[in-house]
C-alpha cells in the first residue's frame, strides 16, 4: 500500500508539472521569473480545497495574562491584545497554554520538534510548496542575527531584517552593470518572462497576472515613497530609509506587505515574520517608553504593579501582528492560510511557562475563528503547530505523520 502522502503530495507535484508542460512553460522561462512559476502554480492551488499556506509570527517574551486574555467570544480585550479587535473574527485565541521550553534563548525550538531538526516553516514549505520558486521566506524586524526560529538541514537560518533586500530577492532580479545607467525596477525585471507567459494563458489568467503585477508595483511604490527610491546598483537600502529602531513600525509593515504579496503570487507557501529577537534588545523610540523592550518588561515600570510600559510596548507589537493578519485578509488569501502567532514564555517578567499567549488565525472553515475557548496547560506551541499541520493536511506527509493525536481539542472544525 502506498503511503498517504504519495497519493496527495506526489500527485500535486505531478499535476503541476503537467500544467507547466501543457502550457509550454519550460525550465528557462521558470528561471527567468519566479512570477511565472507562481502564476502557473495558482492554477493548481485554486482547484484545491482547504488552506494550503502557512505563516508564523513571532512576538518575544509573552504577555501578562491579566492584561492579555479576551473573553470567549472576543467582544472584550485586555490592553495587550486590544489591537487584535480589528481582526477578531479571523482569530482563535488559545487559552491557558503551556510551553515546552519557555524562557530566553529557546527560539530555535519554538516551532521545532527537536533541537537539531528542521523547523515548521521549512517543513511546511517543502510539503505545501515543493514546486514554488521559494521553499520558505523568513523575514524579521531587528532580529539582528541573535534570534532564529528557522532551521534548515539542521542549521540556523537568520531572518532577513531589511525589507529592501527582501523585496529585491523575491521580486527584483536586478541586473546592475553593463555601462550607462542600467537601472531596472522590480517589475521591469519580469517583463520578458511575463510577455512569454501571456501568450500561453487565457483571458482570466491574464487578468490574474496583471493583478499580481499591479500588487508588485504598489508594494514597490511604498518602498520608494518611504525610502526615496531603490538603488539598482547595490542591494543595500538608500540612506533616506535607515534600518534603525526609529523605523521599526515601517519596517514591520513593509515586511508584512512582502509576505502577503509573496503568498498571493504563489512565490512560496510558507512565511515567517519575527518582531525583534528573544532577548528583546530593541527599542521603539516613537512610543512613550523609549528604553529597550526588555526594560519595559522588567525594570522600566518604576515599581508600578500595573506594568504601564510593558502594556504599551506589547500592545504595539500586537498591532503589528494584527496588521499582517489584516493584510492577508484584505488580499483575499487569509482563508487559504493558517497563521500561528508564537512566543517563548507566558508572563515575561516571570519567564513563566504558563498562560502563554498563542493565536491561530485564518484557514477558512478549517479552524474555529472569532473565539477564545480552547487550550490548556498540557498544550504547548508544538501542539499549536501540529494542529496547524493537520488543518493544512500536512499530517499525511512523513514529516508530520502521526501528529493527529496532538491536535488541540476544539480548534479544528
Amino acid at each position: 500500500m502506498k503511503k498517504p502522502y504519495k497519493n496527495v503530495f506526489d500527485k500535486r507535484r505531478r499535476d503541476l508539472l503537467k500544467i507547466f508542460a501543457a502550457a509550454g512553460i519550460g525550465k528557462g522561462l521558470l528561471r527567468a521569473s519566479p512570477l511565472v512559476g507562481g502564476m502557473m502554480a495558482s492554477r493548481l492551488a485554486e482547484a484545491q480545497t482547504g488552506p494550503n499556506k502557512s505563516v508564523v509570527i513571532y512576538v518575544p517574551d509573552g504577555a501578562l495574562p491579566e492584561h492579555w486574555y479576551p473573553n470567549e467570544d472576543l467582544t472584550s480585550f485586555g490592553d495587550m491584545s486590544q489591537p487584535y479587535s480589528t481582526v477578531a473574527s479571523e482569530c482563535n485565541f488559545l487559552k491557558s497554554m503551556g510551553h515546552h521550553r519557555g524562557g530566553h534563548g529557546v527560539m530555535p525550538t519554538i516551532i521545532n520538534n527537536s533541537w537539531g531538526g528542521d523547523s515548521f516553516d521549512v517543513n511546511m514549505g517543502r510539503i505545501l510548496g515543493e514546486n514554488l520558486p521559494f521553499t520558505y521566506v523568513n523575514l524579521g524586524v531587528h532580529s539582528n542575527g541573535k534570534g532564529v526560529l528557522t532551521k534548515d538541514n539542521g542549521s540556523k537560518v537568520p531572518f532577513e531584517d531589511n525589507p529592501f533586500n527582501a523585496f529585491n530577492r523575491l521580486f527584483g532580479n536586478l541586473q546592475p552593470g553593463g555601462g550607462g545607467n542600467p537601472k531596472l525596477n522590480a517589475v521591469d525585471a519580469h517583463l520578458d518572462a511575463v510577455r512569454a507567459l501571456k501568450t500561453k494563458l487565457g483571458s482570466y489568467e491574464q487578468q490574474r497576472l496583471d493583478s499580481h503585477l499591479t500588487a508588485i508595483e504598489e508594494t514597490q511604490r511604498r518602498l520608494q515613497d518611504l525610502g526615496g527610491g531603490l538603488s539598482c546598483a547595490a542591494a543595500s537600502p538608500p540612506a533616506e530609509f535607515p534600518i534603525e529602531f526609529s523605523t521599526f513600525q515601517q519596517q514591520a509593515e513593509l515586511q508584512a506587505d512582502i509576505i502577503a504579496l509573496a503568498l498571493e503570487c504563489n512565490f512560496t507557501a510558507s512565511c515567517s515574520l519575527a518582531l525583534g529577537n528573544d532577548g528583546a534588545e530593541f527599542t521603539l523610540p516613537y512610543l512613550n517608553f523609549q528604553n529597550t523592550y526588555h526594560s519595559s518588561i522588567h525594570g522600566g515600570n518604576g515599581g508600578d504593579p500595573t506594568y504601564p510600559h510593558y502594556r504599551e510596548t506589547r500592545a504595539h507589537l500586537s498591532s503589528l501582528s494584527a496588521s499582517l493578519i489584516g493584510r492577508l485578509r484584505d488580499r483575499g488569501i487569509l482563508d487559504s492560510t493558517i497563521v500561528c502567532e508564537v512566543t517563548d514564555m507566558g508572563n515575561g517578567d516571570a519567564h513563566s511557562n504558563t498562560d502563554v499567549p498563542l493565536i491561530m488565525a485564518g484557514g477558512g472553515g478549517a479552524i474555529q475563528r472569532g473565539v477564545s475557548n480552547a487550550g490548556g496547560a498540557s498544550y504547548t506551541p508544538l501542539h499549536q503547530i501540529h494542529t496547524a499541520a493537520v488543518a493544512l493536511q500536512a499530517h499525511q506527509h512523513p514529516l508530520y505523520q502521526g501528529y493527529e493525536s496532538e491536535v488541540i481539542p476544539g480548534v479544528l472544525t
